[in-house]
């Protein structure tokens, strides 16, 4: 199975009207009870078809997105996920995503501690997966493009990518999907029978965000 990643994660933006919020400086702190990592891992090879698509999903993170409301190309997102804490397969989240094909619960135990061992994560040495954002641009109402650096395993990359970001009564809420590859963090995605069943090397890291103004409580 498994090699995350991850997402994860994850990561996004600030935007606030200034007819909402008053200017200067803020802070948004991610609520993890409202918001969500997801990465989608995805089948190839010639075993494919005995094999399954995944999906991760964080579980324990902590995150902020602080900037000066009068220029939102200020912020700064920080996405803290704790790597051990990722679950895999979790019947609910693989139906969200159209996973119908069953997976026992061995075959869950089984890809839960691939994702985990050292020949994928590594969380006993990786304990943190972390995205901080480096650049936000404007793209028009409510919709933004982000680039950051992204680390998993020890190893930092540059990513970028889209988020629609909506605010309402002091909550921001930013949705999107990255794309990245496995290799890029220094592990080779899980193969099994020579290569005849393996797991693409990109994955989607799809993230919907709630993070509450610092300091109320929604």
């Amino acid at each position: 199975m498994s090699g995350w990643l991850q997402r994860g994660l994850l990561f996004w933006l600030l935007c606030l009207p200034l007819a909402v919020c008053a200017e200067g400086p803020v802070v948004y702190s991610v609520d993890p009870t409202r918001s969500e990592l997801v990465v989608q891992l995805f089948k190839t090879g010639v075993g494919a078809a005995l094999a399954h698509d995944h999906v991760v999903r964080a579980t324990e993170y902590t995150g902020s997105i602080q900037g000066d409301t009068t220029d939102p190309t200020t912020a700064v997102i920080i996405i803290e996920v704790r790597a051990a804490s990722l679950q895999a397969d979790e019947p609910e989240i693989r139906h969200r995503y159209g996973l119908t094909a069953p997976l026992s619960e061995e075959d869950r135990r089984a890809v839960q501690a691939t994702m985990l061992s050292a020949s994928q994560l590594d969380v006993q040495r990786f304990p943190t997966i972390r995205f901080r954002s480096t650049k936000v641009v404007p793209q028009g109402t409510g919709r933004y493009a982000v680039t950051g650096e992204l680390t998993i395993r020890g190893v930092t990359q540059p990513v970028s990518f889209p988020v629609q970001v909506e605010l309402h009564d002091r909550v921001l809420r930013g949705r999107g999907t990255v794309r990245f590859l496995q290799s890029s963090f220094g592990y080779k995605p899980y193969s099994a029978f020579l290569g005849a069943v393996r797991n693409k090397d990109e994955v989607l890291l799809h993230f919907d965000i709630v993070a509450p103004l610092a300091g109320t409580r929604r």
